[in-house]
């Protein structure tokens, strides 16, 4: 449910919006156009000092064929770094 209150903090503006009944919120539109975000938009969740960040993820994935594997590129959405995620996974 969308608040049209808003706060004005220096140049930034903060939207106020409230948590539905399901866990939703709804982003404000002038956000989503400054963001380029549509209803297929994906985007990563982190709480950082007690704060909710959302960030939109890259959609322009590519998939390239190297030596016949096929690859991409991603911008990771957790904090901890390629390495300690691939050691977690190979156990």
């Amino acid at each position: 449910m969308y608040n049209k209150n808003k706060q004005h903090n220096e140049s930034k503006t903060m939207e106020v919006v409230t948590l539905s009944q399901n866990g939703q919120i709804t982003i404000p539109e002038i956000l989503r156009e400054q963001l380029r975000l549509n209803n297929e938009s994906k985007l990563s969740l982190k709480i950082e000092e007690g704060k909710l960040i959302l960030m939109p993820l890259e959609e322009d994935v590519k998939l390239v064929e190297e030596d016949g594997i096929l690859t991409f590129s991603a911008n990771l959405t957790v904090d901890e770094d390629i390495k300690t995620i691939i050691e977690k996974l190979r156990y």
